[in-house]
């Protein structure tokens, strides 16, 4: 089998192999349990309490459960007397874990016999709620126990694993009680039998009758007004129909009937999806619906919903997104297997209604409570596996006294129940798949199933089973998506479409379990210190936890998610693994980087999890008069329920630990001081983005941002700005930011980011940042808006540069690039003509290069506007723009209509020969900005024009268009309002052109010869990325390499790793290099080699003091590196 883009056997991780042929290490949690708990726990309070909490025979595995809704992003704590439930101490107590239902579970161990006193804690935005009333009372029982409560009560339901009933525990004492009814939460199953504890049925509770008292009446409203396409289609066809068959029926119709080619849209697969969930877990009720449909007819539906959802995964031109959906969506539908296609299924139940060894009143509740002797076999739905359930509970609970004979074919009719709804176990899912697998697959599934036997009732199993289980059902996984990679042929046959539904369900089974076996990891890892406890430990101390991301990095892959991504990432984690030595600074922030790029790949699901869900189950949840707090959960519980929730939760916590081994700072600045204001909160800075009293002072926490942002887009006065995610500090943002002396600071950890900051949204703060570090406290109301910045200068003592004047040519011509001059190409064209000069004189001393070129001088524009007629026109637009206002979007219709005027243009067909004459016909150019309002002291103006690259000369009316474009970015509403803030007349900006040929550079790089962080001028800060500048400029997700370098000693200090996901390749190359490459940072010299980093950044410091000596102040560098040579493409005056 094979499976693209991934090894059908997972191969074994460096510290681990299957076949017991070695052991995982876990030596850096070895040594006595005393030395353990109070060296990485310290949550002892005193010696005394430590040695009586030792004397215990044993200890009990106790799982806390209570069932409370809160809002997104709150959870719950379970806080007692005893250091596994923190002491008392809130900030050291463990954290619950969500499930469907608003379900809250917490295992932990506690000592047999002990009393523990406990109370549950809801944590929101670090503030504490503690519940009301007095403490809860445990009595600790032997073994395992299942503890249930409820927010505010007393009482306990407390459920052992020794014999005897369930019992309740009381405030006031211990005892038991008359056993209660049996549990309705069915279909969670739990993680020993190998099914997913996350769908809670939340429909009507099971009653037991022992007459026919069902109803067919209907609750609910439908609300179809101002709805349309698949949540108008899914209300009205509720509305019309209340049985499940008849709500298959309706979702068939859109997946499948109005589908073109029966391939169903997003938006579609999406509200089926929402709604399939609300009917499985009993949000949305079935009833009857009068006919008399046996469960074939079901079973013969989901099959044609099935082949379209294997469509939909199996094409390569829709979107990831509805793949993921229609994935999940198989979940939602009944198995239609022969045993359930044919005429009378699931005719078991009829012997066991009419069994003579049973007691008549029993007799009578499964007639009359599950009607399965009759309703089954007329309007099957999810209710009657709750049903099922409730029944075999309480058959099989301790007491009772049933025959043997019935107890066994009741547990064997609910398995066939189980298997329609698909809601077996997964090792049952697998015993059914036995014939189809060959013998490699079968191997490797007896190999799994071997290694969760270990896992099985062990409440604190080792750290090495529960990779070892991770690592063996990871390979099977693999095995079952190669089967499932050759897609559904439109001919396969009834036979071959049940076996794939098998194959299908076993498989995402298989990402469920997963998530269970990282769960047990993760409180496993908790109890052993978390990232505190792995931080500074040897090498063998990371191998499981990387072991474990580096699987589920995997898993991701095999869902389909960003596949090159997952391998890349595999295979670096993979190479550190085997690298090692953690407890290096260097090493550490490489691993570092790579957990960083981890867990913007989490994010990056989570985020399309948010695009696809909300408004749609809003709109959804309003036609279908759902509960609103029912609504605002469903995403989260999406989120929660995955087992990329899991990866970024241990990925955040092994990143935590190598910040701590590096010693790094959660926040990074970018531009350092003091900057005072009211925090506010938006997605991204723009205009309108932010409401605030005029002439307010704000800093802003930002969640995201590209890099290429205006700082002065916001129209307030900005004195800080947050981002909550890492940028280059040399990107376009970062430069302006430094310009205009607006502190900036970055942070990659969201949990450390609200924490902080949430408390403080709407206060006034004051922010201070420099190289050793970032903190934030309430403003002094006596404090002023912003302090100096650098040796005491203010933002007002720096001088905004003004254009000098400028010579305009009266036609569109060519001007050589060593004859520009600032008058008559700008700054930038005569940066370059004089760095082609200087490369010259160093050439031979093995300095620099730079790239051919020719100019477009001032005035070209003007002259072919005035050839195409439109010079009146031009002249009144350009007074729109110095007039219009910011209200109403007059100013952004006056820059539209403006750009759409110049960006039109057509210039003449001989310039473009002309630039193949100086620079060859067959030559790729990079089409640049060189306005008269850039690359100047105080007005660097970075970003803010267009830059064209990859121009090729031969294709027809590809120049044009290019030289056409730069001109109109001229006229952008960025351009006019930064012209605007630093008090230049609209009619005085004008843009020359740089033409020069297309670099096909190994790393690009942007550097500034002084430290922009503290103004060392003995320090020269350099960021480097692989392939085309654009990734460095524009601030694309990641982090680029950051080497400092002094001057005086050439001693060189690493600050960063590089970890942009792909790299932006020149079309100048090899047809191969082109494009956007993902990058693998195990294969990238700067990454695997400190002589690399050290010969290029000296390379760089020597190329940085030839420029600052050359051009007589501090500069801002861009350039490229092609093999072992440096290229410098341009130099400006670096912002102070």
């Amino acid at each position: 089998m094979y499976c693209p883009g991934f090894r059908t056997q997972a191969a074994p991780l460096p510290s681990a192999s299957c076949d017991g042929s070695r052991t995982l290490a876990v030596s850096a949690f070895s040594g006595s349990s005393q030395r353990r708990i109070s060296c990485i726990h310290k949550r002892f309070k005193t010696c005394a309490r430590q040695n009586k909490l030792l004397c215990w025979a044993g200890t009990a595995s106790v799982r806390f459960s209570t069932q409370r809704e809160v809002s997104f992003g709150e959870s719950h704590k379970v806080v007692g007397g005893h250091p596994s439930l923190g002491d008392w101490d809130v900030s050291n107590a463990p954290q619950m874990q969500w499930n469907n239902g608003n379900v809250w579970t917490l295992e932990v161990q506690l000592p047999e016999g002990s009393d523990i006193e406990f109370k549950c804690v809801k944590i929101a935005n670090s503030n504490a709620e503690w519940e009301d009333g007095n403490n809860h009372q445990l009595k600790v029982p032997s073994g395992k126990a299942m503890v249930g409560f409820e927010w505010g009560k007393q009482d306990l339901s407390v459920n052992g694993d020794g014999e005897g009933p369930s019992q309740q525990q009381h405030a006031n004492g211990n005892g038991p009680l008359q056993q209660q009814g049996p549990q309705t939460q069915s279909g969670a199953g739990s993680p020993d039998s190998g099914r997913l504890p996350t769908e809670q049925w939340q429909g009507q509770e099971v009653a037991f009758m022992r007459s026919n008292e069902h109803s067919k009446d209907r609750r609910g409203s439908w609300h179809p007004e101002g709805l349309e396409g698949a949540a108008l289609h899914l209300v009205q066809g509720d509305e019309k129909n209340g049985s499940w068959l008849g709500k298959i029926q309706t979702v068939k119709e859109l997946l499948v009937d109005k589908a073109e080619r029966s391939r169903p849209d997003l938006d579609a697969l999406a509200c089926a999806y929402i709604y399939l969930q609300w009917i499985s877990t009993g949000a949305i009720p079935c009833v009857e619906g009068g006919g008399h449909f046996r469960p074939n007819r079901h079973a013969e539906l989901a099959k044609i919903i099935f082949r379209s959802l294997e469509w939909v995964i199996g094409d390569e031109t829709a979107s990831k997104e509805a793949a993921l959906v229609a994935r999940r969506m198989h979940t939602k539908l009944p198995s239609f297997t022969e045993a359930f296609t044919a005429s009378v299924p699931l005719t078991r139940i009829r012997d066991i209604a009419h069994r003579n060894d049973i007691p008549q009143d029993l007799k009578q509740e499964i007639k009359h409570t599950l009607q399965l002797q009759n309703k089954l076999h007329r309007n099957a739905g999810p209710e009657d596996l709750v049903a099922t359930e409730a029944v075999l509970q309480r058959i099989t609970a301790p007491g009772t006294d049933y025959s043997s004979a019935f107890v066994q074919e009741f547990k064997v009719f609910t398995a066939e129940l189980r298997d329609f709804f698909n809601a077996s176990s997964f090792a049952d899912m697998l015993a059914a798949l036995r014939e189809s697998l060959d013998e490699s697959a079968s191997q490797a599934v007896d190999k799994f199933l071997h290694a969760k036997g270990k896992l099985d009732g062990n409440a604190a199993p080792p750290l090495n089973d529960i990779v070892e289980a991770l690592h063996s059902l990871t390979t099977v996984r693999a095995n079952l998506a190669a089967g499932l990679s050759s897609g559904l042929r439109n001919d396969a046959p009834d036979g071959s479409m049940a076996m794939r539904q098998r194959w299908r369900l076993a498989e995402i089974r298989a990402e469920d379990y997963a998530f269970v076996l990282f769960s047990s990891f993760l409180n496993q890892l908790d109890h052993k210190g978390g990232a505190e406890g792995l931080a500074g430990q040897a090498d063998s101390a990371w191998d499981l936890p990387l072991g474990a991301i580096v699987l589920g990095v995997r898993q991701m892959g095999l869902s389909g998610w960003q596949s090159p991504e997952c391998m890349a990432l595999e295979n670096e984690l993979t190479a550190w693994q085997q690298a090692g030595e953690f407890n290096s600074h260097d090493t550490a922030l490489r691993l570092k980087a790579t957990l960083e790029r981890v867990q913007r790949l989490a994010h990056s699901y989570t985020d399309q999890l948010l695009a696809v869900y909300p408004d749609r189950v809003q709109a959804l949840g309003k036609g279908l008069a759902m509960d609103q707090e029912r609504l605002k959960v469903f995403t989260e519980a999406e989120v929660r329920a995955s087992l990329v929730f899991q990866l970024s939760k241990l990925c955040s916590l092994t990143l935590k630990a190598a910040r701590l081994a590096a010693g790094a700072a959660e926040w990074d600045a970018l531009v350092a001081g003091t900057a005072t204001g009211k925090l506010m909160e938006v997605q991204r800075i723009e205009a309108g983005a932010v409401q605030s009293e005029e002439g307010e002072d704000v800093v802003l926490l930002v969640h995201e941002a590209s890099g290429d942002e205006e700082v002065s887009a916001t129209g307030v006065p900005l004195k800080g700005v947050i981002l909550a995610h890492s940028l280059p500090h040399l990107s376009h943002l970062g430069v302006r930011a430094r310009q205009e002396k607006v502190v900036f600071v970055t942070c990659e950890d969201k949990d450390t980011m609200n924490a902080t900051l949430k408390p403080l949204i709407g206060q006034r703060i004051q922010v201070k940042a420099s190289l050793e570090g970032v903190t934030f406290a309430p403003a002094p109301d006596t404090m002023p808006s912003s302090s100096p910045f650098l040796n005491g200068a203010t933002r007002e003592s720096f001088p905004v540069a003004q254009p000098g004047n400028i010579d305009k040519v009266g036609k569109a011509s060519l001007v050589a690039l060593a004859k520009a001059t600032t008058a008559s190409c700008g700054a930038k064209a005569s940066a370059c003509a004089h760095l082609a000069k200087l490369a010259a004189k160093t050439k031979k001393k093995g300095g620099f290069g730079t790239a051919e070129g020719v100019c477009l001088p001032f005035g070209c524009m003007e002259a072919v506007i005035q050839e195409s007629g439109q010079g009146e026109q031009f002249q009144a637009l350009l007074n729109d723009i110095e007039e219009a206002s910011l209200e109403g979007g007059a100013l952004n219709k006056a820059c539209n209509k403006l750009q759409g005027l110049v960006s039109g243009l057509q210039p003449p067909a001989q310039l473009c020969k002309d630039i193949g004459k100086a620079l060859g016909s067959d030559a790729t150019v990079i089409v640049r900005s060189s306005a008269n309002v850039e690359d100047l002291a105080g007005m660097s103006g970075a970003g803010l024009y267009d830059s064209i690259p990859n121009v090729a000369l031969t294709t027809s009316g590809a120049f044009e268009a290019a030289l056409a474009s730069v001109w109109a970015s001229l006229y952008s509403r960025r351009a006019v309002l930064s012209r605007r803030a630093a008090g230049v007349k609209q009619a005085d900006a004008a843009m020359a052109v740089l033409v020069q040929k297309q670099l096909t550079p190994d790393l690009s790089f942007v550097l500034h010869t002084v430290s922009p962080l503290d103004g060392d001028k003995d320090i020269m800060y350099a960021e480097l990325a692989v392939g085309l500048g654009e990734t460095l400029a524009s601030g694309t997700r990641g982090s680029p390499w950051r080497l400092a370098v002094s001057k005086s000693s050439g001693k060189v200090q690493v600050l960063a790793f590089a970890n942009f996901g792909t790299a932006l390749r020149s079309s100048a190359g090899s047809a191969k290099s082109r494009g956007n490459a993902v990058l693998d940072y195990s294969k990238q010299d700067l990454s695997i080699s400190s002589e690399a980093r050290e010969t290029v950044a000296q390379q760089l410091c020597k190329v940085a003091v030839e420029l600052e000596e050359a051009f007589g102040a501090p500069q801002d560098v861009e350039g490229a590196i092609v093999g072992s040579n440096v290229f410098i493409v341009q130099t400006r005056p670096q912002p102070m």
